[in-house]
């Protein structure tokens, strides 16, 4: 009985080092996982830094210097380092390796059979009672373990590819173009807080006005106080007081689909940068936009205050986004699709709004007809000037402009 207890021993054994050594229990022990001076970055092992005796990681060499010539600036940054906020939350050994053992029985099918077959064989073969057990007992038992696995796997399959499609549905190649969390590409713009950027048309089309390359709405993007005052660079302000506008204005001959109350209903400011808005991600800083006294113009003021970190000197940088509620065919939400983000980099010293402060504007969702070497970037969302379609009327062909026939 001896001998023939030694294999499957020696499996359960070589099954239990698999578990333990597997590079998912193993990991990087990251003290956290996002940079404290960029937090849209995350943190990478080898930039790291010593800060009243723990170890703070960085996304890159200039980052570590930053931080080593005034830590006291992120402090408030430290303390949520501290307090897990926004890193990995520390566990104990015992923790990691349950962890890893059930992540491994979601990710390789008849794992879990292996494991469970190979414990309770093992357990059996070292008890009186085992005896009791008939060679079919034995095969039913493990016939009912196969069924329960080929139920469960199929399950998690079925439910990873619901979420893969309900993905693709509403975000497109976002995530794939833009990474998690959504960054925007960097602005290879001068240094400014006042910026103005010009949407064109997504369409090409010999019978579109100038081919289809017209501009459809217009995007301002500042910075302001409660009282809509406009912030200047070297103007005197309270961090608490300080808000992101950003104004969107309809252009002239631009078809009125996109426009209908209905749709801008739809519209909301977040800095929620999750996949699944509204479900599984809770969207509780949700803002919508409000029209103005003009008919064509639409816009929202996000407050920046808890961005805000450092004492004397204030770093205030952080990502917000535009995004659209999707619905299902029954009318019932299925997720936020994001257009576009809004990144800011400010620096407030003795609070007056310092001249190296930015703010800029990039795309985040591209439909699935605008192929990137089709239309330039100059032709679709651009701080130059984009022509204005001079002909009424032209822009409400709804084939031409891609409007679907259910909407």
């Amino acid at each position: 009985m001896a001998m023939h207890s030694i294999p499957i021993k020696l499996l359960f054994i070589s099954l239990c080092t698999l578990l333990l050594s597997s590079p998912l229990a193993i990991g990087a022990k990251l003290n956290n996982l996002r940079c404290p001076i960029e937090p849209t970055e995350l943190a990478i092992p080898k930039y790291k830094s010593e800060y009243k005796g723990d170890i703070i990681f960085f996304c890159c060499a200039e980052c570590v210097d930053l931080f080593d010539e005034s830590p006291e600036i992120y402090a408030k940054s430290i303390e949520e380092i501290k307090s897990n906020k926004n890193l990995n939350v520390q566990k104990t050994f015992i923790q990691k390796i349950i962890d890893v053992t059930w992540n491994l029985f979601f990710q390789i099918p008849g794992t879990f059979l292996a494991f469970f077959t190979l414990a309770i064989c093992l357990i059996f073969r070292t008890l009186d009672f085992a005896k009791a057990f008939t060679k079919s007992s034995w095969k039913y038992m493990l016939i009912a373990c196969l069924i329960f696995d080929l139920f469960y796997t199929q399950s998690t399959i079925k439910k990873t590819s619901k979420k893969r499609l309900l993905i693709d549905k509403v975000h497109s190649t976002t995530f794939l173009e833009y990474g998690e969390p959504l960054i925007p590409a960097i602005s290879k713009l001068p240094a400014s807080i006042s910026k103005t950027y010009y949407r064109g048309n997504d369409e090409r089309n010999p019978g579109l006005y100038n081919g289809g390359n017209y501009r459809t709405a217009e995007f301002t993007i500042d910075l302001c106080n409660n009282s809509n005052e406009k912030i200047i660079y070297n103007s005197s302000i309270d961090h608490k007081n300080l808000f992101l506008r950003v104004t969107i204005t309809k252009t002239p001959n631009t078809s009125k689909h996109f426009w209908t109350d209905e749709k801008m209903n739809t519209i909301y400011a977040t800095s929620n940068s999750g996949k699944f808005h509204w479900s599984k991600d809770q969207v509780i800083d949700s803002m919508n936009l409000s029209k103005s006294d003009s008919k064509n113009e639409w816009q929202f003021k996000y407050p920046l205050e808890k961005f805000s970190v450092g004492d004397e000197t204030k770093l205030i940088k952080g990502i917000i986004y535009l995004c659209e509620k999707r619905f299902n065919d029954s009318g019932n939400v299925i997720g936020g699709r994001f257009h576009y983000a809004f990144q800011f980099d400010l620096k407030i010293i003795s609070n007056k709004l310092s001249d190296s402060s930015d703010l800029w504007m990039g795309p985040l969702y591209r439909k699935r007809s605008l192929r990137i070497w089709e239309i330039p970037e100059s032709e679709w969302l651009s701080t130059d000037p984009i022509p204005i379609n001079q002909i009424t009327g032209s822009g409400n062909n709804p084939i031409l402009i891609g409007i679907d026939k259910k909407d």
